[in-house]
């Protein structure tokens, strides 16, 4: 663009002097080469105008692509983290849905955080509960004390598996030991 102005300055210097010389032949002659200049300059101007805008549009064109690329990998990782997630989710329900279980027996006692119940589906095999905060103990839809439970009181006790011990979530009491 410089140039240009450049050119067209000197185009107009020219014409001035050209104006005040005598002989009109060497005027037009230098008017011709000074056009010519100017010509060759504005062609050249043009040509680096275009090649900037070649290289801005090639800049943008790579920056693109790498932002492209950028969301293109998080997308990647994104559905990665929901496969691991999904994954895990299975793995996790898979592992409660293995050691959920449910029996029905009866008291044989309760001492502390534990409750042992005599399983007679499992020919009499005694079960050892644990109990936690989150253990639920009810009778007749009443919240009611381990403690309470007496030996030979039928319950029905759902738990889960944590490591080595299985911890009762819900224990009713399904018919209380009659007092004789």
């Amino acid at each position: 663009m410089r140039k240009l102005m450049v050119a067209v300055a000197a185009v107009a210097g020219l014409a001035l002097t050209a104006g005040c010389k005598q002989n009109p032949r060497e005027e037009r002659r230098e008017l011709a080469e000074v056009q010519q200049d100017a010509q060759q300059e504005v062609a050249e101007a043009q040509r680096e105008a275009s090649e900037e805008r070649a290289d801005i549009q090639r800049e943008e064109q790579e920056e693109i692509a790498d932002a492209q690329r950028d969301v293109a990998q998080a997308q990647r990782d994104v559905a990665e983290a929901d496969r691991e997630r999904a994954e895990d989710l299975r793995d996790d329900s898979a592992a409660t849905a293995a050691v959920n279980d449910t029996v029905m027996g009866r008291v044989r006692s309760t001492t502390g955080d534990s409750l042992v119940l005599v399983v007679p589906n499992q020919n009499n095999t005694e079960l050892k509960l644990k109990t936690d905060d989150k253990t639920r103990v009810t009778q007749n839809s009443q919240v009611v004390e381990l403690d309470d439970f007496k030996e030979g009181t039928e319950v029905r006790a759902s738990y889960v598996a944590d490591g080595e011990d299985l911890v009762a979530r819900d224990v009713v009491i399904i018919s209380p030991v009659k007092e004789k």
